[in-house]
């Protein structure tokens, strides 16, 4: 006679696992105000932890070692808003006569098509007209929901230094906390999951960073030589989207697009397209590798819905906290024997 068997059915499995992962969406979306600007503190936090800790080498105490971290954190982040800051002014007062420029081309656009697929420009126009005037009501709404939410930008702001400052002050209690989670047994496994996260992060915002710099000097270059208005803006944006995996490089060219058919010709347009998708073929194929590093593993189909259900979650905050998110993720998955399954799931194959 065989025994009875404990475990459950697989349905029943397959209920608890989805309406867990349903919570946690819920979860996530209703506490982003709280818990997105925590994410990122721990992000900060991890980067400046060996800036803190040379601080503390040199006598100081832990207190004002993370203050220091973080008051030099938050002069880079504005030397890096003023920069984008000035380089946008000359763009914003040049922006009436982008309009007319724009207007022109749109013109010109219609009367070639009405020229070569027999369209009526009227016809044309008034398509133009009436998908403008639906944007500019979106625009406007979106303008309403921007001033709207100001103020929850600034606590955004402001509490990410904050919550940086205090992970570092009490890094040593949290990792007592973990510690009292699990078993005494597991105080090993623990700490090396620790440091295997912390230095997984590290080295993949570090790498993100250069990667940055990088393809920074690349995209300005490459728009200065082929005359591109505007180069050393549209550059350093194009640098700041490719953080996004993918969907970075489509914003970029649009962008790109768009500003080039406004102040330059279409094979300007045209030849400046070509040179960033060729930079990001480079920046895909051998900076990423080599900067960034092995350590992130995680295949790309899950890198990509993982930025889709970030962005789906917090927003453009979560298309920045995914990759590090799901690199910390894989990493538990891969010391817990029943998540094993999910680790190999999100893995390279390698």
């Amino acid at each position: 006679m065989k025994p009875v068997s404990n475990k459950p059915p697989f349905y029943i499995k397959l209920s608890h696992t989805l309406l867990s992962l349903v919570l946690i969406v819920v979860i996530l979306r209703t506490t982003k105000d709280i818990l997105a600007p925590v994410a990122f503190g721990f992000i900060f936090s991890i980067l400046l932890l060996p800036v803190a800790q040379g601080l503390e080498k040199l006598r100081l105490s832990r207190g004002l070692a993370a203050t220091l971290s973080v008051v030099l954190f938050i002069l880079c982040m504005f030397g890096l808003i003023y920069f984008i800051s000035w380089q946008t002014s000359s763009f914003l007062t040049d922006l009436p006569s982008l309009e007319k420029r724009l207007m022109l081309q749109a013109n010109n656009l219609t009367l070639w098509i009405d020229e070569k697929f027999k369209i009526d420009s009227d016809q044309q126009m008034a398509w133009i007209n009436e998908t403008a005037a639906k944007s500019i009501s979106t625009v406007s709404q979106f303008v309403v929901n921007a001033v709207s939410s100001v103020s929850s930008i600034l606590i955004f702001l402001v509490f990410i230094p904050l919550y940086t400052f205090f992970l570092l002050y009490y890094r040593r209690l949290l990792v007592r906390f973990l510690l009292r989670l699990f078993r005494r047994e597991d105080a090993e496994e623990v700490h090396e999951v620790i440091a295997h996260g912390r230095s997984v992060i590290k080295s993949y915002v570090v790498g993100l960073f250069i990667e940055m710099l990088v393809v920074a000097v690349l995209n300005i270059t490459a728009l200065l030589l082929l005359g591109v208005q505007y180069a050393i803006l549209l550059g350093t944006l194009g640098a700041i989207f490719n953080i996004i995996p993918y969907l970075g490089m489509v914003m970029t060219i649009i962008i790109v697009l768009m500003v080039t058919l406004t102040t330059g010709t279409p094979a300007l347009a045209f030849w400046a397209a070509v040179s960033l998708f060729g930079i990001h073929l480079v920046d895909a194929n051998v900076l990423l590798p080599r900067i960034v590093g092995s350590k992130v593993s995680i295949n790309a189909m899950i890198t990509l819905l993982g930025v889709f259900v970030g962005s789906m979650i917090w927003g453009i905050a979560g298309m920045f906290i995914s990759i590090p998110a799901m690199a910390l993720l894989k990493i538990i998955f891969d010391r817990i024997p029943n998540m094993k399954p999910w680790g190999i799931l999100m893995g390279s194959g390698e």
